[in-house]
């Protein structure tokens, strides 16, 4: 019993202490958040701008920005710019400042270049490599069939009516050489001639002429000149005439039959010469800049392992094919073994260099002509004609060739290097003699890929130093930034706009603090605005003019005399801006001139709008369709839940049709009365 009462006795005693902890700790903190908080917000608060809130967290404080001369973007989307701060009209995040009036500076390299610290440049792995000029030599790799030469093939047909009596040829794929006989055949109309024939020599043994046409009109029947000598020989006709071989080659088809009576133009036999075969190969489009007329290329097929075949380009089919992206490549190839046969698949390797001009580089044809449908070794210095077609020789130049033999050679930067967007391409370059690693963007030009680099047309010189690891961070920092980028080119300007305006290409719209009675006169404006906006939506061109007119007194009514010199001043300016295009419209019946016109002016009135505000009932809001006008794009104002497109698509001089997009740029609400 006394032993269970001293052990709760302890059991009370300890719950005691912990209560006693508990309320020491409380009244500690109590006393810290009272007395020694204010303290430490002062000291923190005057020491780097940091404080402490009650809950005890430290947060930075935030600093104050003059609105009037801000620009604020999106972390984000860094392509928005807005004169107020507000939300992303894309993501709906807070927008941040990106520079003040004050600090604008017009150096246009600073827009394009980044400078990090050491430290950063190691974290980031950034590494660099130089730009060289080397031999841009590729393998290109094809895949194709063997075909029948379509030049080395020979239709054996019948020239005379008569019987075949002997046919020597009796199956297809045997194999005959030129003069082997074919067929014999008897003809009547064969042995009338050679009568005729015998008849000429015999009335007039001196005329050759007479003799040579009787002779010439046998040898169209068929007959060979040692044909005709032996029957002159033997003076007397022949009963058989035989047909022989024109061509040495293998019997690809046999339609003669024994003892088959033929006409004129029945065709017996076809004969190929497969000792010389075409190779038909597949290249892609990408593959096309390497490949030229003439080239050597070496190929194997499964069918004979172990055997490297040899062939030239004979022929780049000049068109397309859509569905497989690519374009047949002909190739003239010996066979004199026979070891090729039609309908083998084969697998071809071709090595070509271009040069800096995207040339083929092949040094015994530079300067030079070559045979154009007989592809040879062999080039001339001079022009001339082919030996084997008797055609003229042309330029290897006009086949895409170097004229030089010592063309130079492309300069070439790693793959890793460029950032390719669209039809845009990037890189980085290290500036060289900068006090801290600083990286400036280049848009760059690039050629074919040669393995795992790419020949730079434009943009870059010898020894310059490209970015080949990192890029893509160094971007996104410039993207952050607001900077130019990958993603945000900087936008081009004509040499007079250069030169009377050396600043950003955006708009920066000033919001002015107008008085309200001015502000509310503005009301009727944006009313008549919207009414004009949906009759030129509806197409409907009375209304617009109507709309037009009543837009028209609303601006004349408005009453300025409340704006000091600076807002007086911005409104006479958009006024009458758009008084001149409200005008064009209320004059004008036409839809397609009013749409026109309606684009003017609604751009006026978003300028009116951001720059003194709005008292209407309900909120204003700013769209855009980047599709308008052909992709010249387009403003307007609307309310929220109405985001009719009031712009059409011109098709043609007097034909449009709608373009179905509304981007929501800004909100506008009213202000306070």
């Amino acid at each position: 019993m006394n032993t269970v009462d001293s052990k709760s006795k302890q059991t009370k005693k300890k719950v005691g202490m912990a209560i006693g902890l508990i309320l020491a700790a409380f009244l500690g903190g109590y006393y810290s958040s009272r007395v020694l908080a204010p303290a430490i917000t002062s000291e923190m608060s005057s020491n780097g701008g940091v404080q402490v809130n009650r809950e005890g967290v430290t947060v930075k404080k935030q600093p104050k920005h003059d609105h009037e001369s801000t620009i604020w973007t999106c972390a984000m989307h860094p392509q928005i710019r807005m004169p107020n701060p507000g939300k992303c009209p894309i993501c709906f995040m807070d927008l941040i400042p990106l520079e003040t009036g004050a600090s604008d500076s017009k150096d246009t390299r600073g827009a394009s270049t980044l400078s990090i610290s050491e430290t950063a440049r190691k974290l980031s792995e950034i590494e660099t490599t130089e730009v060289r000029r080397e031999r841009a030599k590729a393998t290109i790799h094809m895949v194709g069939m063997v075909f029948e030469s379509e030049t080395r093939q020979a239709v054996i047909t019948s020239r005379i009516e008569g019987r075949l009596d002997e046919v020597y040829v009796n199956f297809t794929g045997e194999r005959v050489n030129k003069s082997d006989p074919l067929v014999k055949i008897w003809s009547p109309t064969l042995i009338k001639s050679q009568v005729e024939l015998f008849e000429t020599i015999k009335t007039d043994p001196d005329d050759q002429s007479v003799i040579k046409g009787a002779e010439e009109k046998l040898i169209q029947y068929g007959l060979d000149r040692e044909q005709i000598d032996q029957i002159r020989a033997q003076k007397r006709p022949t009963l058989y005439v035989t047909l022989k071989a024109p061509i040495t080659g293998i019997v690809t088809k046999k339609n003669a039959i024994l003892g088959q009576f033929v006409k004129e133009g029945t065709e017996m036999f076809v004969i190929n010469d497969l000792s010389d075969v075409w190779v038909k190969m597949d290249a892609y489009e990408t593959d096309l800049p390497w490949i030229r007329y003439g080239q050597n290329i070496t190929f194997t097929t499964s069918a004979v392992p172990g055997k490297i075949f040899h062939g030239k380009v004979l022929f780049i089919d000049p068109t397309l094919d859509t569905k497989t992206r690519s374009v047949k490549v002909r190739v003239d190839a010996p066979n004199p073994d026979y070891l090729l046969k039609p309908g083998m698949f084969v697998s071809a390797e071709l090595e070509a260099e271009l040069d800096d001009r995207g040339k083929v580089v092949k040094p015994e044809w530079a300067g030079k002509y070559i045979c154009p449908v007989h592809p040879r070794d062999e080039a001339s210095e001079a022009p001339g004609t082919c030996p084997d077609s008797k055609m003229p020789l042309r330029p290897a130049s006009s086949y895409g060739y170097a004229d030089d033999k010592g063309s130079r050679s492309p300069l070439l930067i790693p793959i890793t290097a460029p950032l390719v967007t669209g039809k845009r391409a990037i890189v980085y370059i290290e500036v060289p003699g900068a006090s801290t690693p600083t990286y400036e963007l280049r848009e760059v030009t690039l050629g074919s890929r040669v393995g795992n680099q790419y020949i730079v047309d434009s943009g870059l010189r010898e020894g310059e130093r490209v970015v080949t690891k990192g890029a893509f961070k160094i971007d996104s920092t410039m993207q952050i930034l607001g900077k130019t980028s990958m993603m945000a080119p900087a936008e081009k300007k004509s040499p007079d706009d250069q030169k009377t305006d050396d600043k950003s290409d955006e708009e920066t719209i000033e919001k002015l603090v107008a008085p309200k009675s001015f502000i509310s006169g503005l009301t009727p404006i944006f009313v008549e605005y919207i009414k004009l906006k949906d009759a030129i939506g509806a197409d409907n061109s009375e209304a617009a003019v109507a709309a037009s007119s009543e837009l028209i007194n609303s601006i004349k009514k408005v009453d300025a005399s409340a704006l000091d010199l600076k807002q007086k001043k911005k409104w006479n300016q958009l006024s009458n801006g758009l008084l001149a295009t409200t005008t064009k419209i209320a004059n004008n019946k036409i839809p397609i001139d009013q749409r026109r016109f309606f684009n003017s002016l609604s751009e006026t009135t978003v300028k009116i709008l951001m720059t003194f505000g709005q008292m209407t009932p309900t909120d204003l809001t700013i769209f855009h369709c980047p599709k308008a006008f052909d992709g010249v794009g387009a403003y307007w104002i609307g309310q929220e839940d109405d985001r009719k497109n009031p712009f059409y698509k011109i098709t043609s001089e007097n034909d449009q049709e709608p373009v179905e997009c509304a981007e929501i740029i800004e909100k506008i609400s009213p202000e306070n009365p």
